[in-house]
């Protein structure tokens, strides 16, 4: 679903920019690609392999800028508030399209207050466990070999309303199994505290979890996708495999204020397509399990509008606040 989506994404070709419109941007000016998350996440890296990649491209200065807390809220407005000049982007995930149904005092609207420009990559969902679990596969864990530890009953993520949040909440519901959340300020803190047993469950993006995985600290008893199994994790079964429909990944785009010039989001929607398709920078991303995407802004613009449709009815009906 999702991943059909954006695999047809990444086989729009942009067309070259005038020589002129290339040379406005970024100029002599620093760019500033802002992260909701604490420096170590997925978000943190993709944002780097970009910043990285786009200074040389461009011959500009990109930095990542860390905006953690508030659920997302300070580095979204931050970005919102910035001139449309091209300084300031957004690298986000699955997180920013369910904000409305989450915040209703947000102070901006997501439809119309950002400039999408790409799609990026997209990761599957790995179902983790600690490695002393002795659930081998999901189909254990549902049927309760979860361990006996203090932990063992309650699932961590990156914060209420966030895409493990959710998707965790849907597996409960098509699994049948009750567990307690736990949601913390990012996925490396959530994944520490799984490894110490302080929590039994969480769902993440494959860099996450696969040195400790690996390691036999922790234990992937699942991949949530449309597809076949990750070649890096090729003995992990699906969750299809398993008897269950988990078709959710996460997706993460770049975006900008309202109001950009085109030329500009069209250049930089051409060096992400083309950053992307570069052999080690695709190598990079398959590595970790996952799949670069690029594309246009439309595509991000109905990825971002089929989630914030399907998971507002999820959260109203859970009742999902933030605190």
């Amino acid at each position: 679903m999702i991943r059909r989506l954006l695999l047809a994404a990444a086989a729009l070709l942009l067309p070259a920019l005038p020589a002129a419109a290339q040379e406005a941007w970024p100029g002599n000016r620093q760019v500033r690609i802002l992260v909701t998350y604490p420096p170590g996440g997925t978000s943190d890296f993709v944002a780097r392999l970009l910043a990285q990649r786009l200074g040389e491209a461009t011959g500009g200065n990109f930095v990542v800028d860390n905006r953690s807390g508030g659920g997302g809220v300070i580095g979204w407005t931050a970005v919102v508030r910035s001139p449309p000049d091209g300084t300031t982007l957004l690298l986000t995930d699955n997180s920013l399209a369910t904000a409305p149904p989450l915040y209703p005092n947000l102070g901006f609207d997501i439809r119309t207050d950002f400039t999408p420009i790409s799609l990026v990559v997209d990761y599957p969902t790995v179902f983790v466990v600690p490695g002393n679990s002795p659930a081998r596969n999901l189909r254990d864990y549902v049927e309760g070999r979860r361990g006996e530890g203090e932990g063992a009953g309650f699932y961590g993520s990156m914060g209420a309303g966030s895409s493990p949040h959710l998707y965790t909440e849907y597996l409960q519901d098509l699994t049948r199994i009750q567990l307690t959340h736990v949601p913390y300020r990012g996925m490396g803190p959530a994944f520490t505290d799984l490894l110490a047993g302080r929590v039994g469950f969480l769902i993440a993006a494959p860099p996450t979890v696969l040195g400790a995985v690996r390691e036999g600290r922790a234990r992937a008893i699942a991949i949530g996708t449309t597809g076949g199994r990750i070649p890096v994790l090729p003995d992990v079964p699906t969750a299809r495999e398993q008897g269950f429909d988990f078709p959710y990944s996460f997706w993460y785009g770049l975006l900008g204020p309202r109001g950009m010039n085109p030329a500009v989001v069209q250049r930089i929607q051409t060096e992400v397509a083309r950053i992307v398709a570069l052999p080690e920078v695709r190598e990079r991303f398959l590595q970790q399990g996952a799949t670069p995407v690029g594309g246009d802004g439309e595509a991000l613009r109905r990825v971002m509008e089929g989630d914030l449709q399907r998971w507002s009815e999820v959260i109203r009906t859970k009742n999902i606040t933030v605190q």
